[in-house]
């Protein structure tokens, strides 16, 4: 039988895909606003650590100076104006990546919801695992729909097919499977969601277009 991968997962080995796979680092200040860059801001009273992929750990000792986050380049395809979109509507690919791993993760409660409600008593759990990952997401799921607002109706449209197909080859291997192996299914997928690993501010590649573009 064939190991059964939540949409989860599905959607971290396209963050594992990303183009970069530099160190990025996470810093929580004072009032609580969450930044991101290559090396950790200043001041002792700052919560940082550290994310390499999905891992993230606590950063020992003073934090260096940091460099602001630099736009995108030009010829990237990005707006010259830093926004990620170019006036064509095409979106940069690190935005259209982090635009469909968060398109993708957000659609997990509305289509298994059904499929899990029929394996008592996960349906509960499920339900309210995914609730709390899209309220901890919610900032980052608005972005992600401003963005594809903000690209051309061509390429709008093969972002939401793509996330279909992806959400639909899901489904149809989980509802191929028993009872026992739905319920499975359900159980790893409310412990992805649970967990905070899979949280938007915790995976950089992902973070970090989003809270760079600048909605038109």
């Amino acid at each position: 039988m064939n190991k059964l991968q939540p949409i989860f997962v599905i959607a971290a080995a396209l963050i594992c895909c990303a183009a970069s796979a530099q160190q990025m680092y996470k810093t929580v200040g004072p009032d609580g606003k969450v930044t991101f860059s290559d090396r950790p801001q200043n001041g002792d009273k700052l919560k940082v650590s550290v994310m390499k992929g999905s891992v993230l750990r606590a950063v020992e000792g003073p934090p260096p100076a940091q460099p602001k986050i630099a736009p995108p380049a030009k010829g990237s395809g990005a707006d010259p104006s830093g926004g990620g979109i170019s006036a064509a509507g095409v979106p940069s690919p690190e935005l259209q990546h982090a635009v469909l791993v968060v398109a993708l993760m957000s659609e997990v409660a509305a289509k298994f919801e059904p499929v899990c409600a029929n394996v008592a008593p996960q349906s509960k759990k499920f339900v309210t695992a995914a609730n709390g990952w899209k309220q901890r997401n919610s900032s980052f799921i608005e972005k992600q729909r401003r963005a594809m607002a903000d690209m051309s109706p061509a390429k709008r449209t093969a972002l939401q097919g793509e996330v279909a197909a992806k959400i639909h080859e899901a489904m149809a291997e989980v509802l191929a499977q028993s009872a026992s192996g739905q319920a499975h299914w359900c159980d790893k997928a409310t412990v992805d969601m649970s967990g905070g690993s899979n949280d938007v501010a915790n995976n950089a590649d992902v973070a970090l277009p989003l809270i760079t573009y600048k909605p038109k």
